[in-house]
């Protein structure tokens, strides 16, 4: 992982739910990278210069810069296609995926932030709601068998929801989020194992601790 010859640069913050797309995606196509931990807060001339924005993931590779987080996903994809392929050959499971992880982005992050910044109790349960909801539509569009997204494979749509999904556990600190015991959601449970446990995704995962005192809103 870590390598400091590596023409490949990794800036990355270990708390980050976004840049750990992109971490994921690295150790699954086998790439050889330099991790840089990096403070996104602090917005550094040298940081600014790689990326205007100032946020994280931020990629180098031979002089080359690429930033947020779908975007390096599918460029490690691309530049590394001799390894566990990340977005399907196909184009319409290709299609597919990018319009779950559309729906990743708009339907599922979305009320989740929402949920933690919202400080009354009513929009907080309107948020909790909405993420509920949409789970149970995200959960029907998976394969039926998998245990992955798209099915026996860790793919796009995993790598782009399961940071957040992992998350799950800061809203039932903060907000007393709870997935019901729900046939329905039982394949969601079934692919949240299965993607925490994948090799790939593994040495990525924080402690639980160490996560929920950086969502203090």
């Amino acid at each position: 992982m870590s390598d400091s010859k590596s023409n490949l640069k990794f800036y990355c913050a270990w708390y980050c739910p976004f840049a750990q797309r992109a971490w994921i995606s690295l150790f699954h196509k086998k790439a050889d990278f330099e991790y840089i931990e990096t403070n996104p807060y602090l917005k550094t001339p040298d940081f600014l210069a790689l990326n205007p924005n100032g946020t994280i993931p931020v990629i180098t590779d031979k002089g080359k810069i690429v930033y947020e987080s779908p975007i390096c996903v599918e460029y490690i994809d691309e530049a590394f296609p001799a390894a566990n392929q990340i977005l399907p050959s196909d184009p319409y499971k290709r299609a597919y995926a990018r319009m779950w992880a559309d729906f990743v982005t708009k339907k599922l992050c979305s009320p989740f932030y929402a949920c933690l910044k919202n400080q009354e109790q009513e929009g907080q349960e309107k948020e909790k709601q909405k993420l509920l909801a949409n789970l149970y539509v995200f959960t029907e569009a998976m394969d039926k068998e998998g245990p992955f997204f798209q099915g026996d494979s860790l793919g796009f749509v995993d790598i782009m929801y399961f940071p957040f999904a992992q998350r799950l556990f800061v809203l039932k600190f903060y907000r007393g989020f709870e997935l019901p015991q729900d046939p329905r959601l039982e394949r969601f449970r079934k692919w949240l194992h299965a993607v925490q446990e994948h090799p790939s995704v593994k040495p990525t995962v924080q402690d639980q601790e160490r996560l929920i005192k950086v969502y203090r809103f």
